[in-house]
């Protein structure tokens, strides 16, 4: 193991990303409990009347299930230094997540033409509130994603220096187990 300066900086951005990523579990596991809780306590679940998830839910799964994928393909090119491969891995990836967006405003879209809107609905408020929460994550885990392509595009990762990739991955993985979980609580 190295030391020295760059090691150092290494070692607290991986903390640091495992810090944001235990406060994330946090607010993700907060709204998940009270969202069981309010469940629980309902005489009957979903309310009459509620509307099935939409199948772009679905949808959005199967996607962020290839996107973990592709960035675990991603992650074995780094640590070989296939450069090419590697960027291409990491613009599919980027492509992946602009679909699981595209797929949740597809949902969303399908909600709103059914007037399945969160007024007067605790079960509805929890999908939009929950899916919307996991969403705006998405979104800003575009942004590494892409600056990561863009870096790997440059050559700028190698065999032993790849912690961007590693990081990318770690997070997009993160929300992939949290969309589960949200599906998991939506779904029974």
């Amino acid at each position: 193991m190295t030391t020295g300066p760059a090691a150092a900086a290494a070692e607290r951005r991986r903390l640091g990303l495992w810090l944001f990523l235990a406060s994330l579990g946090m607010l993700f596991g907060g709204c998940l409990v009270g969202f069981v809780v309010i469940r629980l306590r309902a005489p009957e679940w979903p309310p009459p009347g509620s509307p099935p998830l939409p199948g772009a839910f679905w949808v959005s799964t199967a996607v962020l299930a290839a996107l973990s994928a592709v960035l675990v393909a991603a992650g074995r090119a780094a640590e070989r230094d296939r450069r090419v491969p590697l960027t291409g891995l990491l613009s599919a990836a980027g492509g992946l997540a602009i679909g699981f967006i595209a797929s949740q405003v597809a949902g969303w879209s399908a909600l709103a033409g059914a007037a399945a809107l969160p007024q007067g609905s605790l079960y509805l408020f929890g999908v939009w509130v929950l899916s919307f929460l996991h969403l705006l994550h998405a979104v800003g885990g575009l942004v590494p994603l892409v600056w990561a392509a863009l870096r790997a595009r440059r050559g700028r990762y190698t065999s032993t220096d790849h912690e961007g990739v590693t990081s990318v991955a770690i997070y997009w993985h993160f929300l992939g187990v949290v969309w589960l979980a949200i599906l998991a609580v939506l779904a029974l």
